[in-house]
């Protein structure tokens, strides 16, 4: 950081703390996607099966949420940001903690594993792994996978001996433009594919077909995820919270990738795939959680739902924001 710049650092709640009230022990895992349309996802009704697994599990798919931005770059900042999609800029964010800090001011353990190209300044102040290599991630062909994150997981967990545990695994998820690179050759369920990052060589159907089985692939990841959570489940009231960063243009109107000016960008760029799973602990808070299924919800909310979940007490923290809570009016009043 500059010192001749004007900016001053600024802390968030360093008030935080957990109530003594709360005795149990909180695993949540989030993770942060990559590149996943709402739309694509089976869980919303799209009739080609990219969710073979989670269909199986108790999930709650948040079929109307949206993105704070088109790019890695801002989206991923924006949602762990205190600001909000309306105060968020690279700058202000970058000289002001976030969700992670806060989080860590109460105690909690956090942990954030990376298999994209970086936390973009989330996890500057907490313990950080880079997953997108073979010495971290056992599990790397053509390139490192998303679900390498997992390995010795639990071994981390088990070496947490008190107070709450956030962990953040980092997809490389369906990262354009070579999606045909984004899975393991198994689950390549959907063919003809792409086989190349000229996307518009390929076909519509060719273009689709690659995509999606990344999102097989995901979901798979996902439903690891859940197992090891569910193997916890006697220790620790857990949860899944899973959201991608921003969509897609798969070659609708001619419009490929992602990236757009945000009041430019069409739907597919901006409508993210985002879902729950409660464990047996959490289940309490499903009534609230499904009152907001097809509510209008984005990323201004994670960081409050984050705080509700770990039972945080802070003033940062917006319980209108919370999509545990019980209010029955969310509405962030920025448009789609």
């Amino acid at each position: 950081m500059s010192i001749n710049s004007a900016h001053a650092f600024t802390p968030q709640g360093e008030d935080a703390h957990i109530p003594e009230t709360d005795t149990d022990r909180e695993l949540i895992i989030m993770v942060v996607g990559e590149t996943a349309r709402a739309d694509h996802f089976s869980l919303n009704g799209y009739p080609k099966k990219t969710n073979p697994l989670l269909e199986k599990e108790d999930i709650i798919s948040f079929n109307n949420f949206y993105s704070c931005g088109t790019s890695t770059a801002i989206s991923v900042p924006c949602m762990f940001s205190l600001l909000g999609k309306k105060g968020f800029s690279k700058e202000e964010f970058r000289w002001s903690e976030n969700t992670l800090d806060v989080l860590k001011h109460a105690g909690v353990n956090i942990l954030w594993r990376d298999n994209n190209s970086s936390s973009k300044g989330v996890a500057d102040r907490v313990t950080y792994q880079d997953f997108r290599t073979p010495t971290n991630n056992p599990d790397c062909d053509v390139e490192c996978r998303d679900s390498g994150m997992l390995a010795n997981l639990q071994e981390y967990i088990d070496s947490v001996m008190e107070g709450d545990i956030l962990i953040v695994l980092h997809q490389m998820g369906n990262h354009g433009p070579a999606y045909y690179k984004r899975y393991p050759k198994a689950f390549e369920v959907f063919s003809p594919t792409c086989q190349s990052n000229q996307l518009e060589t390929c076909s519509p159907e060719e273009i689709s077909n690659s995509y999606d089985n990344v999102i097989v692939y995901t979901d798979y990841f996902l439903s690891k995820v859940i197992n090891l959570l569910k193997s916890n489940s006697s220790e620790y009231e857990s949860a899944l919270v899973y959201v991608s960063d921003h969509g897609e243009s798969l070659g609708e109107n001619g419009i490929f990738l992602h990236g757009l000016p945000y009041s430019l960008a069409p739907e597919q760029q901006k409508h993210v795939a985002a879902l729950m799973w409660l464990g047996e602990g959490m289940k309490d808070h499903q009534p609230a959680i499904l009152e907001k299924q097809h509510q209008h919800l984005t990323h201004d909310n994670i960081p409050h739902t984050l705080l509700g979940l770990m039972e945080i007490e802070s003033e940062t923290y917006n319980r209108e924001l919370d999509i545990l809570s019980t209010s029955s009016a969310i509405n962030l009043g920025h448009s789609k």
